[in-house]
């Protein structure tokens, strides 16, 4: 058997030792195949010039290290044998080589289209987009899938004017959006989650404070504003004349209307992911509130619309507190009412004591009337 090398020149060179019957790199007796030498260890090398000549070296999986299962590297300018890839490219430039990202011309130019080149090593390893390190490929993977995951999330303008946006609060699951604001108008760049909020203080704290959550960074890929069908008053006179909500919840939802007209912004503004998957099941609408809360932070709340089973939910506290429908529903259904006729059968608020409390109403204007006839 000739004398085991660890750094080669050519293609040709590492590949004459095909003639071998076992890999001699290996612990596991392989056969020393074209395939084997292209896939387990050519493809790994790491390429630097010497002398203006391009050379590079090969892993190494042999019983000369204590753990021979994983590959390991052989210094041939010492006696070292190095475990990482990255402590062995620190090593060779100390002994003054120039690593390069592809085999120079020349001697080594054979190398060039069959080999991958270290930067093709350092891609499975690190992260090119943050740089963060990982301990195998599969990692590597992961991380890419998650951080995609997150960078493809929707983001909707709600509101130009004040810079509000709605996006999903998960990059997984159901999106249910949340609304963040950020504007160079106004200096503002905040997320309503506490923790979000937490980490870019802590992260302002160790000296990062343009560091954002990942909600904020969606920003960059932001769906510009477009404003949705605005609210007519002949639609939510129709749903009075209907029975289906009352003269009380017609005048609050026209008060807080015009509140939001003069304001300049949209009262209600649906919310529709589109080609990111929306869900048939839930319809989600960002409601001007008229103030500001624990529940609307930026002026707005969400409302939810279970299609499936007629279901309202919102954010504000009268909503939770009651256990009863709000104004904020209510202008919702005003939008599904004038824009999505068909949703209109599973989008109708059954309230009983509203319904009631508009009876009592109507008898005692009945009974008024009837007494003034009496009078008479």
């Amino acid at each position: 058997m000739a004398e085991k090398k660890f750094e080669f020149s050519s293609k040709e060179e590492l590949f004459s030792l095909i003639g071998e019957v076992y890999c001699p790199y290996c612990t596991k007796p392989v056969a020393t195949s074209h395939h084997h030498l292209s896939t387990h260890h050519l493809r790994y090398a790491i390429h630097f010039a010497e002398g203006g000549t391009g050379k590079f070296s090969i892993p190494c999986y042999c019983p000369d290290e204590r753990r021979g299962k994983r590959s390991h590297w052989h210094c041939t300018k010492c006696t070292k044998i190095i475990q990482r890839t990255a402590d062995f490219r620190l090593h060779l430039t100390n002994h003054g080589v120039l690593l390069t990202d592809k085999p120079l011309d020349g001697e080594a130019a054979s190398v060039g289209t069959s080999c991958v080149s270290d930067a093709a090593e350092d891609y499975r390893t690190s992260c090119q987009k943050c740089d963060s390190l990982f301990a195998n490929p599969s990692n590597l993977r992961r991380h890419k899938r998650q951080q995609n995951c997150r960078q493809e999330q929707p983001m909707v303008c709600v509101d130009a004017k004040n810079g509000l946006y709605v996006t999903p609060k998960d990059p997984q699951g159901t999106k249910f959006p949340i609304h963040i604001c950020k504007s160079l108008v106004s200096q503002s760049f905040v997320c309503e989650l506490d923790s979000c909020r937490d980490f870019m203080k802590m992260a302002a704290q160790s000296g990062n404070p343009g560091k954002e959550c990942y909600h904020l960074e969606r920003t960059r890929n932001a769906r510009c504003y477009s404003p949705p069908p605005p609210l007519c008053n002949a639609s939510l006179e129709e749903m009075v004349e209907k029975g289906i909500i009352s003269r009380t919840r017609q005048q609050e939802c026209m008060a807080l209307h015009a509140r939001a007209c003069l304001e300049e912004v949209d009262c209600v503004f649906p919310v529709f992911w589109e080609e990111f998957g929306p869900s048939e099941r839930y319809i989600y609408f960002s409601v001007y509130a008229g103030q500001t809360d624990i529940w609307c932070q930026f002026g707005r709340t969400l409302v939810t619309l279970d299609t499936k089973f007629g279901k309202w939910q919102c954010q504000c506290t009268g909503a939770k507190e009651e256990h009863q429908s709000c104004v904020h529903q209510h202008l919702s259904m005003w939008w599904v009412f004038q824009e999505r006729p068909c949703w209109r059968k599973n989008a109708v608020i059954t309230n009983s004591e509203e319904m009631i409390d508009d009876i009592e109403t109507k008898v005692m204007d009945l009974e008024d009337m009837l007494e003034m006839q009496h009078s008479e």
